[in-house]
Parts: C-alpha cells; structure tokens; sequence
C-alpha cells in the first residue's frame, strides 16, 4: 500500500496536525487501582500527570529536552531509549509525520478484532520506530505498536470523539498482550486551541536522600550477593542492593510489620512474567540513620516469587540509587553513600543511560562491538548474555552444553555456560568473561533493548560509584582487581 495513501486517509480523520494546543484529563483504572491523568501540550512544550493508587508520575518536553518525576520524586532527563521513543511519539501525537512521508514505511497488513489494519511504521529522526494500525475504511488509528523491553505492548484506541472539527479518541488502553494488567485511560474533558498556562512547565526539583553526612556501612555477604540493614518499623532488614531493579521492593512480612496494606495487582517482569505485585506508601525507612519518607514501594512474597535460594527482606533499587551518591567497595566490604555531591567519585566515568530507572551501558564487547549493557549489582555472576541479541548477533560466544539455571523473581530461566573474550569497561579491558546464555523467550532476561547484564563477578574488580542522578557511574580498580587475562576461556 502506498505510503502517500495511508497518511492521506489518517490525515482526514484526524486533521491532527492543525492542533496548535490540547488539553485534556480523566481517569485511570487498572491492575486493581484507580487513578486520574491531565495532559496539557502547547507546541513543542509538553506535561503528563499520572496518578494510579499510590504511584504517580509527571513526564514533561520543554523544547527538545525530556524530564521524568517518578512517584519518589526522583527526577531524571530522558537521554537514551525512552528519550528516542518519545521523539517518535511526539511527531505521531502532533501530526506532524503526515507532512514528512519519508519518516515512515508500510509494514504491511494485520488483523484486528475480525478487520484487516495497514500498519504504517513511523520513526523520528534520531528516533525507534513505532508502528500505527489504521483502520483503512476510516483512516482512524486503531493502535500504536512499541517496543517494550521483552516484546510489544500498544496503546489501542476507542470512544472517537469530535471535538471542533478534530476526532480525539476518548478511550485509550494500555496493554502488552496479557489483559490482567491493562491499564485504561478514559478521558472526561478536552480542550483544544485554547491558552495554556506557562507555569505547567515549571522545572522539576528532585527529591534526595536525607542526611548530613557521608555514611559507610558493611557490605553484607550472603549468597554471593552483597546488600545492607535497612530499618523500618523499628527493626533491621537485610536487602539486597540492585542497580538492576526499577523500585524499592518489600516482602510482604516487611510490609506487615510496618502495619501497611498493599494495593493493586500488578506484573512482574522477573524471570518470568507474573503477578501478585502490589503497592504502597511507606511512611519511613533508614540506612545507617540516613532516610527516606514516604517512599513508594512495591510488595511481593519474595520466597515463592525466587523459586529457592537467596533469603532477603527487600530489595534497594533505583529510588534508593537516584537519591543518593553510593561508592561500593567490594575488596574492603563497604558501601559509602550520602545525599548527591556529598563526595567526589574516584576513577573513570561511564555514562549511563537512565530513562528506563536502570544502570544501562554501552560496553565494548570482543574488541568490536558496542552494546549496551544493564549494570547489575543484583546479578552474583559475571555476566548474562539475552537471547534475542545472541540471535542478532551469533558468533559473540560459543555454543556450550555445560547448562545451567538463571534466579530471578518470578523463579528461573535454562542457561547455558560459556565465555566472552573481552569486555571494556571504563577504559579497562577484561579478558575471558564468564556468560550464562540465558534461553528465556520472555521476561526482563529476554529484553530486546540490552544484550545482557554485568554482574558482581565484574563489578568486584573495582570500586565501583554510582551517580545515578547525573546518569553516571565511576570505575576505580579496586585492592582485588583482575584483568582475567591469565584465565582459561570457560567452555
């Protein structure tokens, strides 16, 4: 199908180029909870609220700049993944992809709910390619198709409305497939071509950690694991600390004892795609006399959830790590922490890409190619190696029958043992990496947008800091370092 056909029939449906600004509010259901949106857009300046239960998150464009507040405040500049998303998403939600035919490409046809759509893929300049399904009799979008870690969710459309001469589809549904987790927009009220108040786009001021000082606690040892006391409701738990995690996350007994109900049922994307996620507010935890109010957490029964093995009370991640500056120390078994810009890091600066509340980094693999990497404090291991990008690109590492199994929450993923002949990091090259090729066709251990992750079997080597909040770590070699150049490749 022509490309020229198919923007000119979503074109007269919409007419969504000629809004020059929108505003619109509603509610949010989903996953157990319920919640309200606003979205205001003038130009290329934009704002989203979303509250859903206790979680909220305000997104905002000012010009071609992208900030992300999440529901404990910390506030990150969109530079890498979801940053190229939205450039795609925002020339789709403005229109401005129907006078720029070459940004897209027909992808073909597909079939939805008993029709045949035209999917028409689009990608912004400098953007990833997100696919629209239109309904050819109309010329309506039915809905938008994007990338989303381990495989596609879509935002579907309904409920078109006119609204001064533009159809705007009051009722949006997001979903990846599986319908106990959709979330469903349904919009009350909108506002087209009318003024809009300058002050929605007043910069974000980031939450951080509390504390007057620069902490150093142990590092405690279990399982190959390393993590730390933390306090709350009066007692210490042990948590593992996890660059790898986008929440701070409590088993359940935790969350009992603080005398907190949980709300939602929400997924899990661990080892497995799951449930029995839940969430909450808590008043106040500490480490080492250092807090953290009011925190957004997630809950789970974290026993079942790991399928045996490691024994936790919770887990610290990326909230934790974008509110404070963290230096581990592995050789010496501490952790060094305090509120951002309370110390200087020590060694090589990595950039990191934080749009997704992870550790991402591009890493030079094998001498050759960069790929980008999940920096895993919650990984015992050396490295993972994801099987969509071994698909991409075979011949990175042997193949091994030496087999083994993955942990995760969710429970375990079939791997296989094998090695990689160097890996850069920080300007230090490390020879005969140990992998575990995980087979997992689903899952966070079968994302589509990292080749893998780096674990503890890497980080050991250095004092390693991380400055989460200026999308940065730092890398020192450490009392123990080993550039593994004398090893025996692993086979």
């Amino acid at each position: 199908m022509p490309v020229e056909t198919v923007i000119a029939a979503y074109d007269r449906a919409t007419h969504a180029d000629e809004v020059k600004t929108f505003a619109a509010e509603g509610t949010l259901t989903g996953q157990g909870l319920t919640g309200t949106f606003r979205i205001v857009r003038d130009g290329t300046n934009e704002r989203e609220d979303d509250v859903l239960g206790p979680r909220h998150e305000t997104s905002m464009r000012v010009g071609d700049r992208l900030y992300v507040r999440n529901a404990n405040g910390n506030v990150r500049e969109l530079r890498g993944y979801l940053r190229r998303r939205a450039l795609t998403e925002e020339i789709i939600d403005s229109g401005a992809f129907v006078k720029h035919p070459e940004l897209t490409r027909f992808a073909g046809w597909a079939d939805f709910n008993a029709m045949k759509a035209w999917r028409l893929e689009v990608k912004a300049p400098g953007g990833e390619p997100e696919t629209l399904w239109i309904d050819p009799s109309s010329g309506l979008p039915l809905r938008m198709e994007y990338l989303d870690g381990d495989g596609p969710s879509f935002i579907e459309y309904a409920d078109w409305r006119d609204v001064k001469g533009r159809k705007i589809a009051f009722r949006n549904t997001l979903t990846d497939g599986d319908r106990r987790f959709d979330t469903v927009q349904q919009t009350s009220s909108v506002r087209v071509d009318e003024p809009v108040d300058a002050s929605n786009f007043a910069p974000f001021v980031p939450r951080t950690l509390a504390g007057d000082r620069i902490h150093v606690v142990p590092l405690i040892e279990r399982g190959s694991h390393v993590g730390v006391n933390v306090r709350i409701a009066n007692k210490d738990w042990f948590f593992l600390l996890d660059t790898g995690a986008q929440s701070i996350l409590l088993d359940t007994a935790v969350l009992k004892a603080a005398g907190i109900a949980g709300q939602g049922a929400m997924e899990v994307r661990g080892a497995a795609r799951s449930g029995g996620l839940t969430v909450a507010t808590l008043p106040h935890l500490e480490i080492d006399g250092a807090s953290m109010d009011d925190v957004v957490v997630s809950s789970l029964d974290i026993a079942r959830n790991l399928g045996g093995g490691l024994k936790l009370d919770g887990i610290l991640g990326y909230p934790f790590f974008a509110s404070a500056v963290v230096e581990m120390d592995f050789a010496k078994h501490q952790m060094r922490f305090g509120p951002p810009g309370s110390f200087v890091p020590q060694g090589t600066q990595v950039g990191l890409d934080v749009d997704r509340e992870l550790a991402e980094a591009t890493l030079r693999v094998n001498g050759r190619l960069d790929a980008p990497f999940i920096v895993d404090t919650g990984n015992s291991g050396e490295m993972l190696l994801y099987r969509p990008f071994l698909e991409a690109h075979p011949g990175i590492v042997p193949f091994s029958a030496s087999s083994s199994w993955n942990y995760g929450i969710g429970g375990a993923n079939a791997t296989y043992h094998t090695s990689l002949d160097t890996l850069r990091l920080g300007g230090y090259d490390l020879f005969h990496r140990n992998v575990d090729v995980v087979l997992a066709k689903d899952g966070a251990f079968a994302d589509r947008v990292d080749a893998g992750n780096v674990g503890l079997g890497v980080l050991r080597n250095f004092v390693t800091t991380f400055d989460i909040g200026n999308a940065a770590m730092y890398v020192a070699p450490s009392a123990s370092f080993d550039d593994g150049r004398r090893r025996t490749a692993r086979n």
